[in-house]
C-alpha cells in the first residue's frame, strides 16, 4: 500500500511539473536543430543527468550485482535502444513525445487519449506476443 501511495504522489508531482514546464524531449531537439533554442533541450539534458546519477544510486540501495556484464546484458541494451528509437520515431510521426502526450491526455485532449490508447495496446501486444519469442531466442 505504501508503494502505491508513493507512486501516486510522485506521479502527481511529475505530472504537475511536466504540465507547467511544457517539457517535450522531441520538441527540445526540434527547436535546437531548427532555431537553436535551448529552452526545451534543458529538460532533456536534466533528465539524462538525473538518470545517469539515479540508476547507479538505486543499484547501490537495491543491492544489485556489479562487475559482470554478460551477453544477455548487451542484447538487453541493444533491444532497449532499438525500442526507444522506435517509440521516439513513431511518436514524432504522431506529433509529439510520450511525456507530452500523457500531459495532454490528462488535460482531456482527445487525440492524445487516442495516441495513448494505441501506445498501451502496443505495449500489451508486445508483452503478449513479442516478448515470449525474444525470451526463447535469448541466452
Amino acid at each position: 500500500m505504501t508503494v502505491a501511495v508513493a507512486t501516486l504522489v510522485i506521479g502527481v508531482i511529475l505530472g504537475y511539473l511536466g504540465q507547467r514546464s511544457r517539457m517535450c524531449f522531441v520538441g527540445g531537439i526540434r527547436d535546437f536543430v531548427l532555431v537553436r533554442d535551448t529552452y526545451l533541450l534543458r529538460g532533456l539534458i536534466a533528465f539524462g543527468l538525473t538518470a545517469w546519477l539515479a540508476f547507479p544510486l538505486a543499484a547501490l540501495v537495491g543491492g544489485a550485482r556489479s562487475g559482470s556484464f554478460g551477453l544477455s546484458d548487451v542484447v538487453t541494451v541493444v533491444f532497449t535502444i532499438l525500442g526507444g528509437f522506435g517509440v521516439g520515431y513513431f511518436s514524432t510521426l504522431a506529433n509529439g513525445c510520450p511525456l507530452r502526450q500523457h500531459v495532454l491526455a490528462a488535460q482531456g485532449v482527445r487525440s492524445s487519449i487516442a495516441y495513448l490508447a494505441g501506445f498501451f495496446i502496443g505495449a500489451v501486444l508486445f508483452h503478449a506476443w513479442t516478448a515470449p519469442l525474444l525470451f526463447r531466442w535469448l541466452p
